[in-house]
């Protein structure tokens, strides 16, 4: 990127509306579950990385974000029975793991912004972005052992053994026509629903619950996970660049399989030769008005209100295996949460 571009970038990401806080998901619950300290936390454990590497991780983290899988996490381990010891330190981990998917996946896809601004990717470069990506997930499995939980480790474990297999079946397809809904789908639960079940499960393992507690917060999370994700691959139809924080219609020019994308293929054959010469490559102001023409049509199959149906079942789903879980305030608090994640407009 030249100069003048990265100066575009920095200058469109200034305005407060691109920077999205962890204060916009139900503030009540953020503050009283201490997610402003969490911030605090969440920096210090990046700047901990040897020198050539913290600059992107901390810039990362101070970017901002919903911090919503912490915010699971730590009202998992409420609603599964109380202040647990090692609960934060877990929900540091959550929070970890998932910027270090952030930084990857910038390099993956040749990210240019990430939360409003340049991807560390554009300011520190790749290798950087992935060694500092790397150091996260080291990070986060140190801390899930120095909390001492039982079985957080072997959950952690799991989890980013599912990450990498959704990164890799994600991989495998893109660039492809012929992607189905069931893939997209199962992507969703790989990439998105695994790290949102350990922050249901580390809860509940942290709170000391039975098996039968742990396996219904692990279900929330999974299905909640899966409608958040879902809920995003929307946002790349709906929402402004400006807000969103990365560029509108990326997974259509990226070639990246989404479950809007793979049910309007069906719905609409056609579409399928349309992706086809978008993902050949075409000059800048051909490609955006060839991309956004191609969004035009997709609309008009009805895939995203399909789409958004298939994530409201998610979603319903969550709250069905959160009903396992003994009934408090907290419990509500999850659900409200479940709900929410369907309701944002970035």
């Amino acid at each position: 990127m030249t100069p003048a571009g990265l100066l575009e970038l920095q200058e469109a990401a200034a305005r407060p509306e691109a920077r999205p806080s962890a204060a916009q998901l139900l503030p009540g619950a953020q503050a009283a579950e201490g997610i402003p300290r969490l911030e605090k936390l969440l920096v210090s454990a990046a700047a901990r990385a040897p020198r050539e590497l913290s600059g992107a991780a901390v810039d990362l983290l101070r970017a901002g974000g919903k911090r919503v899988r912490p915010l699971l996490l730590l009202l998992s381990a409420r609603a599964a029975g109380g202040h647990a010891r090692g609960r934060v330190k877990l929900a540091l981990v959550a929070e970890l793991v998932h910027s270090a998917t952030l930084l990857h996946d910038d390099v993956i896809d040749d990210g240019l912004t990430r939360r409003g601004l340049p991807a560390p990717r554009i300011t520190y470069g790749n290798a950087v972005s992935v060694l500092s990506g790397d150091w996260l997930l080291a990070a986060s499995l140190e801390l899930a052992l120095s909390s001492r939980v039982p079985g957080a480790v072997e959950a952690l474990v799991r989890t980013l053994r599912l990450l990498v297999e959704g990164e890799a079946r994600q991989i495998g397809l893109r660039g492809s026509t012929t992607f189905t809904s069931d893939d997209a789908l199962q992507i969703a639960h790989l990439k998105t629903g695994s790290l949102f079940a350990f922050c249901g499960e580390a809860g509940a393992l942290a709170a000391g619950a039975p098996r039968e507690v742990r396996s219904a917060l692990r279900d929330f999370g999974l299905r909640a996970g899966s409608a958040f994700q879902i809920a995003d691959d929307l946002l790349d139809f709906e929402a402004d660049a400006s807000t969103l924080g990365k560029a509108v219609l990326a997974d259509v020019a990226e070639g990246k399989p989404s479950l809007p994308l793979a049910i309007a293929l069906k719905r609409l054959p056609p579409l399928r030769e349309e992706m086809a010469a978008l993902l050949k490559g075409l000059p800048e102001d051909e490609m955006r008005a060839r991309t956004r023409a191609f969004a035009t049509r997709l609309s008009r199959t009805g895939a995203l209100g399909a789409a958004r149906r298939i994530a409201e079942k998610e979603r319903d789903a969550a709250l069905t295996a959160l009903n396992r879980v003994p009934d408090s305030p907290t419990r509500d608090l999850l659900s409200q949460v479940a709900r929410a994640l369907l309701s944002r407009s970035r």
